[in-house]
């Protein structure tokens, strides 16, 4: 985790922040996970104006893919070193954010995976549940372990693979029963 964050990520956040808060209408707490190139952050906040925390991950589509994934599909080892890699740093936010808050994103790989599985469509957005993704998950596992690629429509990019990792471990370690997915 980062703890000096540079200033375009902190604006790049500051946007996004706005950008999904203004299309939620609840008021329970708000938490934004995006996924970049070379690192990943997370926003949470439950006020239009500002948002209350920034985390910022050494994780992400390129450094993720570049360091754990040299195989396209990764191979089974190399998803597990990746997952534990990915554990660790999310795991120690458990704590720290707020209880009740609603999972959201723009992220284009994120609605991506969710259109490969049932989802469920509003005026906002999507909504991707948990276990829907978790299938996705088991699909691309079945690939990685010897399924042939051709027998399923996934991505076999390693771009998706990062993708769905983070999501499912930001999903499965903080909590989350479903993530929201707002258009950009």
């Amino acid at each position: 985790m980062k703890i000096i964050i540079p200033e375009a990520i902190r604006q790049q956040a500051l946007d996004t922040y706005k950008s999904v808060i203004q299309n939620t209408s609840h008021e329970l707490p708000v938490t934004v996970l995006h996924i970049d190139g070379n690192y990943c952050f997370i926003i949470q906040g439950n006020d239009s104006a500002k948002l209350n925390n920034l985390w910022v991950f050494d994780i992400g589509l390129e450094i993720t893919a570049d360091d754990y994934f040299y195989h396209n599909p990764p191979t089974f080892n190399e998803m597990e070193n990746a997952i534990m890699m990915v554990e660790d740093e999310v795991m120690p936010l458990h704590k720290l954010l707020a209880p009740h808050s609603g999972l959201y994103t723009t992220d284009a790989g994120i609605r991506e995976i969710a259109q490969l599985t049932v989802f469920t469509e509003n005026k906002q957005g999507i909504t991707l549940t948990l276990s829907n993704m978790e299938s996705v998950f088991n699909r691309l596992a079945a690939i990685i372990t010897g399924l042939p690629a051709s027998q399923d429509c996934l991505p076999t990019t390693k771009s998706f693979a990062v993708t769905l990792l983070i999501l499912r471990e930001v999903m499965h370690h903080l909590g989350f029963m479903d993530i929201n997915i707002f258009p950009l």
